[in-house]
């Protein structure tokens, strides 16, 4: 299972921060079999709004290694079901404290975000980055602490050429294949222009999307929109965020005065 997560990050599509991702392959490779899941699950009830967290690294379908380090995007939406089927709630406040995450399962879960039909808002005191932030912006209330950081609105891949590596071993592999492009991505062959030409298109074609959800509710200029993060008062001059709270007990007061 370590295996699967690893790989996820040296060849999936990620909306997270680079040096986070850099974290979680560290913190995936030292693993030394200890400990428990202890990501949030569900949702707790304050006053009439229900608070969803959702913390760390985000991913879809993870398995049980995986779950040790990141959040599924499939509980988030649970609780997000749970939360609009409970008729004690009237709001629902995403507290996030988020890097990022991967681009499978991202969108899936923002459209059915779309159709909810309680009030969304969103909060950070933390981070709300990259996948997180396309999540976080889904509501048109986007309250954020004065030292939270938000945006790092971007996408990328990073794919790990072993082939140098491999050489000085002494080993050099002989991969029998069909199919124009099925050893693109291999790993012990260096990218060729074509496929690193297709990855860039793809990688465009998702920040364009990314940049497109943002400005549904949020008219941000390009210029602001290229990878970058903004604390607070910045953030609210780049209409990144609606509103600065100092807590997240203040955010649930504006909600239920």
């Amino acid at each position: 299972m370590k295996h699967h997560l690893i790989n996820k990050i040296k060849s999936d599509l990620w909306a997270i921060r680079p040096d986070y991702l850099t974290t979680l392959y560290h913190a995936a490779l030292d693993f030394d079999g200890s400990g428990n899941a202890s990501n949030s699950r569900g949702y707790t009830v304050e006053g009439s709004t229900a608070v969803v967290p959702i913390y760390g690294a985000l991913g879809k379908n993870l398995n049980e290694f995986e779950a040790l380090f990141m959040t599924d995007y499939n509980d988030i939406e649970a609780a997000l079901i749970e939360a609009e089927n409970d008729e004690s709630v009237e709001t629902i406040l995403l507290d996030i404290n988020s890097p990022g995450g991967t681009i499978q399962g991202l969108p899936e879960l923002v459209n059915y975000m779309r159709t909810i039909e309680k009030p969304l808002v969103s909060y950070t005191d933390g981070m709300m980055a990259s996948a997180a932030y396309w999540l976080g912006t889904v509501s048109p209330h986007l309250l954020i602490s004065q030292t939270a950081e938000v945006g790092s609105v971007g996408v990328y891949v990073a794919l790990l050429d072993e082939s140098k590596a491999l050489e000085m071993q002494g080993y050099k592999v002989e991969a029998i294949s069909a199919g124009k492009y099925k050893l693109d991505y291999s790993g012990y062959e260096p990218l060729s222009d074509e496929a690193r030409a297709r990855l860039q298109a793809n990688v465009d074609k998702w920040h364009g999307r990314f940049k497109a959800a943002v400005r549904v509710n949020y008219p941000v200029d390009d210029e602001y929109l290229e990878g970058q993060t903004f604390e607070g008062e910045e953030a609210l001059e780049v209409q990144m965020a609606s509103g600065l709270v100092d807590s997240l007990s203040d955010a649930l007061l504006l909600i239920n005065e």
